[in-house]
């Protein structure tokens, strides 16, 4: 039976019971007058705003069955619905919203992964490198804000609640001490009555306090009023002023009971009943006896009526639930199947867990089931993710150990490569070097990452060998020494000149000493090294002594570096390193910063240390931001470079394979 009404037939000791007055309290004495009064009902444990508002959300949870969103949230664009997500969360009433707000982000995530895919694979196609992708667009910093500054009002919200509570409990001690004063009052009776009164709605009036002095301060409310109640004996003349009073307010309780009926929402029709239940049997004393069975009958009438109507939405929900069930348990037979089919390649574990998480994030989206089957699925649910993460961890282990066998494979084919190179014998083992060529092409897949650095080594070195070749390798003969010197007049020349201050002049003028630096030929490679350091070292150094707004200057700057790391691959890895090890170092300093803001969660919004911690996670966030597209653009440069060289060496492996069978 629903805890809104109380049963058909029920004793006397159910209903409110009424008193009967003896004539006055002048013509009795205390002890012979009937002193039963109503008995003041305990309410219900008050709860933390943080308990109304997860029951709030709960039972709209429950009632998705039979409520329908205005907004196809999945139609919406990107733009439009972190517009509608600014709205909600800004909204007079963003505290009831959360279920929205909930299936906004959600919405929104799945949008921001879609886009985040195509743009990853757009990267790829373009030839970058898996590990260097890096998306964040405008609409998610601007979404990701948003959510901030939601979630930082709602902690200031509940922290606004709970001193309010605590505000609360002082009202309510103050009320008690004026019901203790009445007693020792002398003034008319009913002065002292109507005081009472007052003191009695301002006490209900009173909103919640602090659920562990809830039950105390009751207790506390309670005695003192019975207290009162002895004291003035309810002589006939106030009894009946109390009758007509609750007589009158039983007919407005009944009224809205009654409207209830027309509440299409059956569930606020519900909460609404059982608000008015409270206020009939705590708020309200009796009434006369002649009155006390008609209004009795009739409330308990339109209580029927509301009561009916939730045992039929309630019977709808359990055919929800069942529908509910056969959902997951659909669900979870796919993703079953995937632990049961053999998985052996990295392509195929990929799709594998895409799978396996699209159906994950589907089955968390399904309502609620029967409470019987409830554990079982849930049980169910993780074993197969256990039984799936177990599977995937073993596959990556034992292609972990192969990919360290091909590492070792080709690291070893790039050591006999330089014994070639550096062997008394080198010019007559080139078809040795063509073969370790198509040795290093039938070696398994190795990272991409780790594969790349093995690549630049392997092509440096087959390049090597290869330029001897076509050259007829000297340690330095008299056109590198006459190329050397030329390389040295053309960095004293940089060096002795001074730059325009002009920005477009500015640009020319180094370029020009670029292009000029490239025309001559180059060294053997490691004197080439030496001197390109020394060259792009004197440029730099020429631009920067140019006065210039620092804003442009660093532009500038930008630029000529991205120009000279083109063709310097040593200085490149240098600057890589550096801006590896910042991004690492910022990234572990804002980890820190949040750590820290976490202690402030007690603590009030307006606290300086909480602001300048705030403050500082923004400065890093920026931080990380700015050195994340330095590495990037760094990475691109190498990309590039390694493209280049390894076109350069395929171009001469082809040209010496011609040679060698035209000879």
């Amino acid at each position: 039976m629903e805890e809104n009404t109380i049963p058909s037939g029920a004793d006397d000791q159910t209903k409110p019971q009424e008193t009967e007055i003896q004539p006055t309290v002048d013509q009795v004495s205390p002890d012979s007058v009937e002193t039963k009064i109503e008995k003041v009902q305990e309410p219900p444990a008050e709860e933390t705003p943080e308990e109304v508002q997860e029951k709030t959300e709960s039972k709209k949870e429950e009632n998705d069955i039979e409520t329908k969103e205005e907004i196809n949230l999945s139609d919406l664009p990107l733009d439009d619905l972190i517009d509608l997500f600014l709205k909600v969360t800004t909204s007079d009433d963003w505290y009831r919203n959360n279920k929205q707000i909930q299936n906004i982000n959600r919405v929104f995530e799945e949008k921001f992964h879609i886009d985040l895919k195509a743009n990853k694979q757009k990267f790829i196609k373009e030839g970058g490198n898996e590990i260097d992708f890096y998306f964040k667009p405008e609409y998610k910093i601007r979404f990701d804000q948003i959510g901030y500054d939601y979630r930082k009002k709602r902690r200031e919200y509940y922290k606004s609640q709970e001193a309010t509570q605590k505000v609360n409990l002082e009202k309510k001690k103050a009320i008690i001490e004026e019901i203790k004063n009445l007693i020792n009052v002398e003034q008319n009776i009913n002065t002292i009555y109507n005081s009472f009164r007052a003191l009695q709605e301002s006490w209900y009036n009173t909103g919640a306090i602090p659920r562990a002095d809830n039950q105390n301060i009751w207790e506390t409310y309670k005695h003192h009023v019975e207290r009162f109640y002895d004291f003035l004996h309810l002589n006939r003349e106030l009894r009946d002023l109390d009758y007509k009073h609750n007589y009158k307010e039983k007919l407005k309780i009944i009224e809205q009971a009654e409207a209830l009926q027309q509440v299409p929402d059956i569930i606020k029709a519900s909460r609404d009943l059982n608000t008015l239940h409270q206020l009939w049997k705590n708020d309200l004393g009796p009434v006369a006896k002649e009155h006390s069975e008609d209004l009795w009958n009739r409330f308990q009438e339109a209580s029927k009526a509301i009561q009916s109507k939730r045992q039929a939405y309630q019977k709808d929900m359990v055919g929800a639930m069942k529908e509910n069930l056969v959902k997951k348990e659909t669900l979870l037979k796919e993703m079953k199947s995937l632990t049961e089919a053999p998985i052996e390649t990295h392509k195929a574990w990929q799709n594998a867990i895409n799978k396996y998480n699209q159906l994950r994030e589907e089955f968390k989206t399904i309502g609620y089931v029967p409470a019987k089957d409830s554990k079982a699925t849930w049980q169910e649910f993780r074993d197969i993710g256990r039984e799936f993460m177990r599977l995937k961890n073993v596959f990556y282990k034992e292609q972990k150990k192969e990919y360290n066998q091909n590492i070792n494979a080709k690291k070893a084919l790039i050591e006999k490569s330089k014994a070639i190179v550096e062997s008394e014998t080198w010019e007559s083992r080139s078809q040795e070097m063509k073969d370790i060529q198509k040795e290093w092409r039938g070696v398994g897949f190795v990272p991409r990452k780790i594969d790349n650095k093995l690549w630049s080594e392997f092509s440096e070195v087959q390049k090597t060998f290869f330029d001897r070749l076509k050259s007829g390798f000297q340690r330095l003969t008299s056109e590198q020494e006459a190329m050397q010197k030329e390389k040295i007049a053309q960095i004293e020349t940089l060096k002795a000149f001074t730059f325009s201050t002009d920005i477009e002049t500015l640009k020319e003028e180094y370029n020009n000493f670029w292009d000029t630096w490239k025309a001559i030929s180059r060294l053997d490679t490691g004197n080439q090294e030496k001197i390109n350091y020394s060259f792009s070292n004197a440029l730099l150094a020429g631009v920067k002594k140019v006065e210039l707004d620092n804003e442009v200057k660093n532009e500038i700057l930008m630029d000529l570096n991205a120009l000279i790391l083109q063709g310097d691959s040593k200085r490149l890895q240098q600057e890589l390193q550096t801006a590896r090890t910042n991004v690492s170092s910022l990234k572990a300093e804002l980890t820190q910063l949040e750590n820290n803001l976490a202690f402030f969660s007690n603590s009030s919004s307006e606290n300086p240390l909480f602001k300048n911690v705030e403050k500082q996670i923004k400065t890093c966030q920026n931080k990380i931001d700015k050195a994340t597209e330095d590495y990037i653009r760094l990475k691109q440069i190498r990309n590039s470079q390694e493209k280049s060289a390894k076109k350069v060496s395929e171009n001469s492996e082809q040209e010496t394979e011609e040679s060698t069978e035209d000879n």
